[in-house]
């Protein structure tokens, strides 16, 4: 069931969205209210290329208080978090940051977080980044790294104990 479908039969959370919205001025005077639809941010998004993410709609929701269907939404999940939806906002609007506050509202009530976000997570904690550097195949079937292809080394935390430490610390931090 997508976000469409649940807004017809749910209640407004102006509440909820107030708290968002104070959660997001303390970062920057930039506020959900002050979006006016041009698309601009979905325009430039990439998770919209591949998984049909449209930050536009998601602050129209926001908006009109219907916090708990995108909290519920698999939706949330897909954002690429490029920072794209605010560079092109002429309003200033960051979609980006309103998806960060409802993936930590939907973790602190309990949702299920999807496997392959979990899996990335879990990548970060143990060796810094999303994925381990491999190596690709050229055109003509030969196998190279990055230092073959000219390639700078990808830098890794050097003590990821301090690294796990920095993350669990901001993990539990509220905005």
């Amino acid at each position: 069931m997508s976000i469409v479908d649940l807004t017809s039969m749910s209640e407004s959370q102006i509440t909820i969205k107030n708290e968002i919205n104070q959660r997001l001025s303390k970062l920057r005077n930039e506020v959900s209210d002050y979006c006016y639809q041009c698309a601009k941010c979905t325009s430039g998004c990439e998770a919209h290329k591949l998984l049909e993410l449209e930050p536009h709609k998601i602050i129209a929701l926001l908006k009109r208080g219907l916090i708990d269907e995108m909290i519920n939404s698999e939706v949330i999940w897909t954002c690429m978090s490029c920072f794209k939806c605010r560079e092109r906002c002429p309003q200033k609007v960051a979609p980006v940051e309103v998806l960060f506050a409802l993936k930590n509202m939907a973790v602190a009530c309990g949702k299920q977080i999807p496997g392959n976000y979990t899996a990335m997570l879990q990548s970060i904690l143990s060796i810094g980044i999303i994925q381990d550097v491999k190596s690709v195949t050229t055109n003509d079937n030969k196998t190279k790294n990055r230092s073959e292809l000219g390639l700078p080394e990808i830098s890794k935390p050097v003590n990821t104990t301090k690294f796990q430490m920095v993350l669990a610390k901001l993990a539990v931090e509220k905005v």
